[in-house]
């Protein structure tokens, strides 16, 4: 047996203490004596006679005083909050997951972290009792919940307060710190892991027990929600809501996708099993878009949508901010053209004789070179015809890279050139576009910094002339700005909301303020959040997916597992109530004074 609430000496002298104050009470106890008399005079005489002359009674209820002690010294075992040493003893670390998945509720309503925690406070309770435990919370970034203690009411104090995040946890690496924390005590323990997925463990010489909670579930889940700038129309932007069923029959719901109070896109999709439609949404001007896509009346023909932390998703379009372009040239209408009406651009057009001035150079975002042979370095750099390499007349292009950023949804088989220059590449550039052997453009990311070579002047080709051309050139700045966060409008849970400045401040999505220095690291919900300069979206879209059950692993100890028995401090509750029910039968019948 062993008491975690109060420690030995604390409870024996609670004990020494309560039996004496019981013990006093009843000494003190001034009974009159019994005495039988025949007439008033007798009783008034008996009365006198029967007065208490001692500071205590002289008979003593025993059986009383008795009952009244067990009872007394019961409630103070109670206070010791005693447990059976039935746990392994020495330290034991309780991985709890609490992740996106850990929020899907079974058909009796209950969700997964509910059941988690009871299959917790069973654990807790016993190994408690037999060593040391603490409670890691695997959340979107693993945290101690509860530190090496051998009082249960701090684990479940803990325990009661804990909730889901809507990231997904890392639990192999929860696992790795709990078993750090049993190797740095030194003594024999081991790590209890629950979840509701299997994960794959290293073997240790920590030995880690599992225990699954949930079973095999359906949804219907928003899975990718993203917005961007339209480069072709001022303040406009464009937006796109994937969904999918992860379901074994056809599935119905709602989708309403609104920029704050306005809804832009409100549609009902019927899916079949597994199925995942993609829906896009265009013409729209704000200057800051704040975006939700929700699902809503969801339907599974047979089943129920078990997660509903899925069926919400967040974006945000940043406020429009301008690059600043230098344009290097000796005169070129098309580029002036195409950057002047891109309304992310803030154009200088200047003749080659401003790269004698590095200072003015290193001023610009974006350095774009025109026929200028000049060697110059710039973090961020698009030249046209570099002058260097084996002239080529009218080459064809073969390839192009369409999934690199810079050329994303293009086309290059039918754009003609009719002069250019062969690139020499280096071995860790990307070649954007080849005309058989022939390198006519790459990107390359060399020192830091970043610049797109082309092999041909604007002149020289009709790609000017097309569509294309100013989707080509903004993509280009986007990546040589580094903004592709633009086209990303939104960051997973865990990740910091930076605010800028001393003292910033940056409110959650429930509107409460924090103070930051540089960044809030506590975003481990879906919502958007707000800095001075601009809204931020915390979205778990792309974390979505099935939600499987773990196969059956090893059990709860068979210490933990006290099923619908009762705990030792239950029983004494039980034998006190019992006591005290036999000590008031016993004073109803007369059996003690």
């Amino acid at each position: 047996m062993r008491f975690a609430g109060l420690g030995p000496l604390a409870l024996f002298g609670l004990a020494l203490a309560t039996a004496a104050a019981v013990v006093a009470l009843y000494l003190l106890r001034r009974t009159p004596r019994s005495q039988t008399v025949s007439n008033i005079a007798f009783w008034r005489r008996a009365a006198e006679r029967a007065r208490p002359r001692a500071p205590f009674a002289r008979r003593v209820p025993w059986i009383p005083l008795l009952v009244s002690l067990v009872v007394a010294l019961g409630l103070v075992a109670e206070l010791g909050d005693p447990r059976p040493r039935g746990g392994e003893g020495g330290v034991t670390v309780l991985v709890l997951a609490a992740d996106r998945t850990m929020g899907a509720r079974g058909a009796d309503g209950r969700r997964r972290l509910d059941q988690a925690l009871a299959a917790a406070r069973l654990v807790v309770r016993a190994e408690a009792g037999a060593g040391r435990v603490a409670v890691l919370r695997a959340g979107v970034r693993a945290d101690v919940a509860v530190p090496l203690t051998s009082h249960v009411a701090d684990a479940e104090r803990a325990l009661a307060t804990m909730d889901a995040d809507d990231g997904t946890a890392d639990l192999a690496a929860a696992v790795a710190i709990a078993r750090g924390v049993v190797r740095a005590t030194g003594a024999p323990g081991r790590v209890v892991l629950v979840a509701d997925l299997d994960v794959e463990l290293a073997t240790d010489d920590v030995p880690v027990r599992r225990v699954s909670v949930g079973s095999a579930a359906e949804t219907v889940a928003v899975t990718n929600f993203d917005a961007r700038r339209d480069p072709m129309a001022l303040g406009e932007y464009d937006v796109r809501c994937g969904v999918r069923a992860y379901a074994a029959r056809r599935s119905r719901a709602r989708l309403v996708i609104r920029d704050r109070g306005t809804v832009l896109l409100d549609e009902v999709l019927t899916l079949g099993p597994g199925e995942a439609v993609l829906r896009r949404a265009h013409g729209f001007s704000s200057a800051q878009a704040e975006l939700t896509a929700r699902l809503e009346e969801v339907q599974i023909e047979g089943g129920r949508d078990a997660l509903a932390a899925d069926d919400v998703a967040y974006a945000a379009v940043p406020p429009v901010v301008a690059t600043r372009v230098l344009l290097v040239t000796r005169g070129n209408p098309w580029l002036a053209g195409v950057f002047g009406a891109n309304p992310t651009v803030d154009l200088t057009v200047r003749d080659p004789s401003v790269l004698g001035t590095p200072a003015v150079v290193a001023s610009f975002d974006v350095l774009v070179l025109d026929g200028v042979g000049a060697s110059v370095r710039h973090p961020a750099m698009m030249v046209f015809d570099p002058g260097v390499g084996v002239a080529l007349t009218n080459p064809r292009i073969t390839a192009w890279a369409a999934d690199h950023r810079v050329l994303r949804g293009l086309r290059f088989d039918q754009v003609q050139v009719a002069r250019a220059r062969a690139l020499v590449p280096s071995a860790d550039d990307r070649v954007l576009v080849r005309s058989g052997r022939d390198v006519l453009a790459l990107a390359r990311e060399r020192d830091g910094g970043r610049s797109v070579v082309l092999g041909f002047r604007a002149e020289d080709t009709d790609l000017v002339r097309r569509v294309a051309f100013p989707l080509f050139a903004h993509d280009a700045l986007v990546w040589l700005d580094r903004r592709e966060r633009e086209f990303h409008a939104w960051q997973a849970p865990g990740e910091a909301v930076r605010a800028a400045g001393d003292g910033a401040l940056v409110l959650d999505p429930a509107g409460a303020p924090h103070s930051v220095r540089g960044a809030l690291y506590d975003a481990a919900r879906a919502g958007l959040y707000h800095t001075a300069q601009r809204a931020l979206a915390v979205s778990a879209a792309d974390q979505s997916g099935s939600l499987v059950a773990d196969a059956p692993t090893s059990p709860v100890p068979a210490s933990t597992r006290l099923g619908g028995r009762l705990s030792l401090a239950q029983w004494l509750a039980v034998l006190l109530l019992g006591i005290m029910a036999a000590e008031w039968v016993a004073v109803q019948r007369g059996r003690t004074p």
